[in-house]
Formats: structure tokens, C-alpha cells, sequence
């Protein structure tokens, strides 16, 4: 749910990043390049990108060993990728807990088939005041708020008035009244 949570908010709180080729063991410990090892400590988070089968938000095992080879019958798997360590505050790694708590508490009813049942007289309905927008509560609904704090903006490309963004315009000096040549 780490990586979930991290793409909503649009922050991968990015420490430190690697470009090349990375060793990684069976256990998900970093032991190439030396470099990157040093940097990712026991418990800590790093991201994999573009590579062809290893891509997603890893945690390196507590129990590493301090061993640069690893053994015979451990396996190892080196690839070419993008390595980012990850330095997540505790405060939203407590807040992913909860929203695990909640999702394997409400999860079923909320995935449920159906949004409203009557019977005998009886009825009920999914929708409600918890949704901001009169839909179903969802853990993202519910938890909003809480993760608000640790949002950060999504890139607009800027563009310009004759449609081109700014990457693909040219150079053009802005108008300075008092320029004189």
C-alpha cells in the first residue's frame, strides 16, 4: 500500500538516486553498486524504475548482512535501473498502518455488489456523510484529510499563449523598457 499511497500524494520523499546497474539479493538487500549499499540501511525504503521485471517500492530486510558476495546458494540479480532511497516520515508510515487497519476492516462492504438494500422495512445505504462527495466511502475518502498535509502538487507543463509549452518554444529575451543597445 506504500507505493499507493506515495503515487496519491505525488511525493516519493526521494533521499537519494542511483542510475546504472544494481545487484540485489533473493531477500531484497542492495549489494551492488557500494555506493547505493551504503546509503539503504536495514529498514529502509528504496524504489526500482525502469527495469524490465523489478520495478516497485522495496524494503531492505533488518537482518542484512554485512557479507559485499553473496553466498552460493543465495540468489542475486543484476539489471540496469533507477534506484531511489525513500526517507518516508514515521508519521505517514503510522498513517499507512491505519489505512491498512481500516481497509481489511471496511474493505468487503465497501467492494460490496450493491450500494443500498431494503428489506422487512429496512433499509440502508452505503452512500453517505463519511464522502465528501455523496459517493461511497473509500479508505482515500476517509483518510483525505489526514494525508493532505503530505501532498505535494502535480507538474503542470506551462504553456504558452501560442500553444507551445516552454520546453519546445524558443528563446525569447523578455521586454525590458529600459534596454538601450
Amino acid at each position: 500500500m506504500l507505493e499507493q499511497v506515495l503515487t496519491y500524494l505525488n511525493n516519493w520523499f526521494v533521499r537519494y538516486t542511483y542510475t546504472g546497474n544494481v545487484t540485489v539479493s533473493e531477500d531484497g538487500a542492495v549489494l551492488a553498486p557500494s555506493e547505493a549499499a551504503t546509503v539503504l540501511q536495514p529498514g529502509r525504503w528504496y524504489r526500482i524504475l525502469d527495469s524490465d521485471f523489478h520495478d516497485g517500492v522495496w524494503q531492505v530486510p533488518e537482518e542484512q548482512s554485512e557479507k559485499e558476495e553473496p553466498e552460493e546458494e543465495e540468489q542475486s540479480k543484476t539489471f540496469s535501473c533507477t534506484l531511489w532511497t525513500l526517507g518516508v516520515p514515521a508519521g505517514l508510515l503510522n498513517i499507512i498502518t491505519e489505512m491498512e487497519a481500516w481497509q481489511a476492516k471496511y474493505g468487503d462492504v465497501v467492494s460490496g455488489p450493491y450500494q443500498s438494500e431494503s428489506f422487512g422495512g429496512y433499509s440502508y445505504s452505503k452512500a453517505g456523510a463519511s464522502s465528501s462527495s455523496g459517493g461511497t466511502a473509500t479508505v482515500w475518502t476517509q483518510f483525505a484529510d489526514t494525508l493532505a498535509p503530505y501532498k505535494r502538487p502535480p507538474m503542470a507543463r506551462a504553456v504558452s499563449v501560442s500553444g507551445q509549452s516552454h520546453q519546445d518554444a524558443p528563446y525569447r529575451r523578455p521586454f525590458n523598457p529600459d534596454f538601450r543597445r
